[in-house]
């Protein structure tokens, strides 16, 4: 969905980062609500609601270079780890609503996350299918050798 370029993050401070970090927080912690009321919207709601996850995931991926860049504050990294692990808990609604699958969310280790750092368990909930797509993705690397 969001495709690799290079990007300047010295163009990006701290304001930025926090309006970055409100963008998907508020992405993020509306799934619940916005999955409950999604069967209901018509097309033009759910346009609107696509539109704004396409920015706010955009933002994700400059989160993830600014972290890896480690432009992001001790408190700014842990509020990106809380709500990446909420998205990966919620994973089934952003399927529901934005057609995001696991190999889409799974992204933001990728891009950069604090959550790549981490010792705790994530929790997420995958329908079979995915688990499918991921394993014949790592038999095609060779890195899901028995």
């Amino acid at each position: 969905m969001v495709n690799k370029v290079d990007i300047d993050i010295t163009a990006y401070g701290a304001t930025h980062i926090e309006a970055f970090l409100l963008n998907y927080e508020m992405l993020v912690k509306d799934l619940p609500e916005l999955a409950g009321d999604w069967p209901q919207l018509d097309e033009q709601e759910r346009n609107h609601h696509l539109a704004v996850f396409m920015q706010a995931w955009g933002n994700r991926y400059l989160l993830g270079a600014l972290f890896k860049a480690g432009k992001l504050t001790p408190p700014q990294e842990e509020r990106l780890a809380t709500l990446d692990r909420l998205l990966l808990e919620y994973s089934p609604l952003a399927r529901k609503c934005y057609g995001l699958e696991l190999k889409d969310i799974v992204k933001i280790f990728v891009w950069g996350t604090p959550l790549s750092e981490s010792e705790e368990a994530i929790r997420i909930e995958v329908i079979p299918a995915s688990l499918t797509e991921m394993a014949m993705a790592l038999a095609a690397t060779g890195t899901g050798k028995s």
